[in-house]
């Protein structure tokens, strides 16, 4: 008697929930090390399916042999749990060989690219082989009998474990990351793992073993099992080799689709920790949906249901591409109704499911119905094995392929466009194949016909609208009066330079970054608060974030002898030489400028260090990832690679920021560095902080004041009067921190507080939270700056 399906199911359904745990914690984790560069996540995620794809090989490999696979199950979890739970220890052995690697290769992307590969398959490839060694063997637990149920079961198993992951992406982002942080995510997840593979043992002893799969089957048990009609792959169509084409493309084009409309959603959802926990989610959603909708279809349709699927994925794609350009309109009419930040993410999950919900279903129908055709054959872990393989690989290169060639050489909407045509071709190519009589060429071509005709007459989106950032705040400011620049890559998503009249602003996915009008002060100020208290040590500065490059413009003025750059957009850089380059100064071309296309933190982590200053023009804090810049772990890091005596200046929201979260910020850069200035310059804060006492040398403020490039970016002030700009410092900050209700908390790269607790700011009022901001500092302003902080 085989085990209850509804007990397999909820197993299932359990472990795709936690592999999509690991996935996320492992992640962050190995973002720390390898740096949150669109290379640095694509090898870490390749790494990943390259494991699952090894072990749905060996897996399926095997399937047949084992007597009691449902025990087999049990124990592939317990080894999951058992691995994952014991790995971030092995987190600091990886970190130290990453960082010989990369001081030995500066700049070679095909070594450091080799090496976190590598390191990445250390850390994961036991449990990533055990995850993808699941399916084929638990399919020989549901499926491989003959008759219509036995295939229902394998779609509707792989449908549960899809919908598993959707669970643990949505409950990653709101409840389990923020409740129990990295680490203790991962061991919930594992101890979650332990108890599946416990009670899939205890059941899988007590029934009997089941027998193995017959090689060498007899004419009798072949007439036996043909009385029920055969699986299309075993008379003629969709034979194991054209099956395992389809399963590749599957893989291609569904990995091709989700990274541009992740790509998309970034830009019109929202850049948050949140907001990319529930694009996941929804589109693991529907991708579930379609799977469990699958056996339904392939009973209707037969050997023609795939390319229906198909037909039907390219032209709802093409029929819902003009909605992305409307969704901007649902964020600003939402903000006049919906204040509340709950209420603004359900606004999100709604937008997020208009657009994807019909496309995805029917995408999500694809590779379930190859399974589908296998569930029957007593071979049928074998089969699952090289369809998963398959399916994995062109996933891997469906996500690379379209992220690092087609988005960049398209865009977005001409990548839509092309995924939209190899669906119709695809769909064409499956109906030939199944071939038959039923049905005219006419009916048979009719979708994917119309997808084409479709995506031909389609307007161009309106990108001022698109980039307006209506999702961040929901609102948005007046159009522009032209976008000059529109440049879309994985790397920095959407970088767009909008002009208004005689002013060029920046903005990232539709977020501002910076102007050559009124902020230009606020980002020079960046550079000349840190570099008052230098006292003649220019020798090394690293620049963190290049933004319009008026910081780094501001900062060449100084007598810098080496100046380094980590920007991870390429974008950004080429929208700061070519539109910025006068609040720039032209810095990107002085000789003294050394550029890298890096994360700062990674950046630093693999750099002998030295510097004398290191300074952050940063964008929000609530960005997804942005938090791993004001953690405990990442101040030790900067404090590390600092000269004796160096400077750490980095930018801090006032706005659309909570007593809690700014408070947390200070009191995490206090338990690092003993002496931490606060200034306020251009309605921005920024945290100057160091070792040694923060006083500045009048008689060296007043050498530099000599200098013509300090003097023509100082606007008429002077170094001395910009003390007047220090708010608090010393025991004021720490009153302000030690009055705020309830302890503070300190950010950790572990409890990931400021990454949950900051985007919640968002619903407040631009003007009313930067008044309310400034009001509270003042309350704790320190008396007479200049005899604290200004000596000889």
């Amino acid at each position: 008697m085989r085990p209850r399906f509804s007990l397999v199911v909820t197993l299932f359904l359990v472990s795709g929930s936690t592999g999509l745990l690991y996935e996320v914690a492992f992640g962050k984790l190995l973002g720390y090390v390898f740096g949150a560069t669109a290379y640095a996540v694509s090898t870490v995620l390749a790494a990943f399916m390259a494991g699952l794809a090894l072990g749905a090989h060996l897996g399926g490999k095997r399937a047949s042999r084992i007597e009691r696979p449902l025990v087999a199950y049990g124990v592939l979890e317990i080894v999951v749990g058992l691995v994952v739970a014991a790995s971030p220890a092995a987190l600091e052995a990886l970190t130290a060989a990453y960082v010989h690697v990369a001081q030995r290769a500066p700049g070679s992307l095909a070594i450091l690219t080799a090496a976190r590969g590598a390191l990445t398959a250390l850390v994961v490839i036991v449990p990533t082989v055990a995850m993808g060694a699941t399916l084929p063997i638990l399919s020989r637990v549901v499926a491989g009998e003959v008759g219509a149920e036995s295939r229902r079961r394998l779609s509707f198993l792989y449908a549960i474990n899809t919908a598993g992951g959707a669970m643990g992406a949505l409950t990653s982002a709101y409840l389990v990351l923020p409740a129990l942080g990295v680490r203790g995510t991962i061991w919930a997840a594992a101890l979650a793992n332990v108890t599946i593979g416990v009670t899939a043992i205890v059941v899988g002893r007590r029934g009997p073993a089941a027998a193995q799969s017959e090689t060498n089957e007899t004419n009798e048990a072949k007439a036996e099992r043909t009385k029920e009609p055969a699986p299309a792959a075993e008379h003629g169509a969709y034979r194991e080799g054209t099956a395992l084409v389809f399963a590749f493309a599957s893989g291609f084009i569904v990995f091709a689709a989700e990274v541009v409309e992740t790509h998309l959603l970034a830009l019109l959802i929202g850049n948050s920790a949140y907001a990319f926990g529930l694009m996941l989610a929804v589109f693991l959603v529907c991708l579930a949906i379609g799977a469990a909708r699958s056996p339904a279809l392939a009973e209707k349709r037969g050997d023609r249901a795939l390319a229906l699927g198909l037909g039907a994925a390219a032209i709802s794609l093409a029929v819902t591409m003009p909605l992305w350009a409307e969704l901007p309109r649902l964020f600003l009419f939402a903000g006049k109704h919906v204040h509340s930040w709950a209420g603004r993410e359900i606004v999100r999950a709604l937008a997020a499911l208009l657009i994807l919900v019909v496309p995805t279903v029917f995408l999500g129908t694809t590779f379930p119905l190859l399974l589908h055709r296998v569930a029957s054959m007593r071979d049928v872990g074998a089969r699952v094995g090289r369809l998963t393989v398959v399916n994995t690989v062109g996933t891997i290169f469906g996500s690379i392929v379209t992220g690092y060639f087609i988005l960049p050489a398209l865009g977005s909407q001409g990548t839509l466009i092309g995924v939209v045509v190899a669906l119709a071709m695809a769909s064409v190519l499956a109906s030939r194949v199944a071939g038959g009589e039923k049905g005219s060429p006419a009916s048979r071509f009719a979708l994917p016909a119309a997808a084409i005709v479709v995506v031909v007459v389609l307007p161009r989106w309106d990108m001022a609208r698109m980039t307006n950032g209506a999702n961040v705040y929901f609102s948005a400011g007046p159009p522009p009066d032209r976008i000059e620049m529109v440049r879309e890559d994985v790397h920095g998503g959407v970088t767009t330079v909008a002009r208004r009249g005689e002013v060029l602003t920046l903005y990232t996915n539709g977020k501002f970054q910076g102007d050559d009008g009124p902020e230009m002060a606020a980002q020079r100020r960046f550079a000349h608060f840190p570099s008052m208290f230098l006292r003649g040590t220019e020798k090394r500065v690293l620049v963190i974030g290049l933004g319009t490059g008026t910081t780094l413009g501001t900062i060449a003025g100084y007598p810098w002898e080496r100046i380094e750059v980590a920007e991870i957009s390429p974008a950004i850089v080429d929208a700061s030489r070519k539109y910025f380059s006068g609040p720039a100064r032209g810095a990107l071309d002085d000789p003294r400028t050394v550029l890298a296309l890096e994360d700062g933190r990674n950046h630093l982590l693999v750099s002998p260090g030295g510097y004398d200053l290191v300074t952050m023009e940063l964008t929000s804090v609530w960005f997804a990832g942005a938090a791993s810049l004001y953690s405990r772990e990442f101040y030790e890091l900067v404090r590390s690679r600092l000269a004796e005596g160096g400077i750490l200046q980095q930018w801090v929201q006032l706005h659309h920021i909570r007593r809690r979260e700014l408070a947390a910020i200070v009191r995490t850069l206090r338990e690092v560095f003993p002496h931490v200035a606060l200034f306020v310059g251009g309605s921005q804060g920024i945290l100057v902080a160091s070792e040694r006492p923060l006083v500045a040398s009048r008689a060296e403020l007043d050498r530099l004041a000599k200098l013509p490039a300090i003097q023509e970016t100082l606007g008429g002030a002077t170094l001395p009067g910009l003390l007047d700009e220090l708010v608090a410092s010393g025991e004021d900050l720490d009153r302000f921190v030690a009055e705020t209700e309830g302890e503070p908390i300190v950010s950790t790269d572990d409890n990931l507080f400021l990454e949950y607790a900051t985007p919640k700011g968002n619903v407040l009022d631009y003007w009313q939270s930067l008044r309310e901001t400034q009001a509270l500092l003042d309350r704790y302003r320190t008396k007479d700056p200049a005899a604290r902080h200004l000596g000889p």
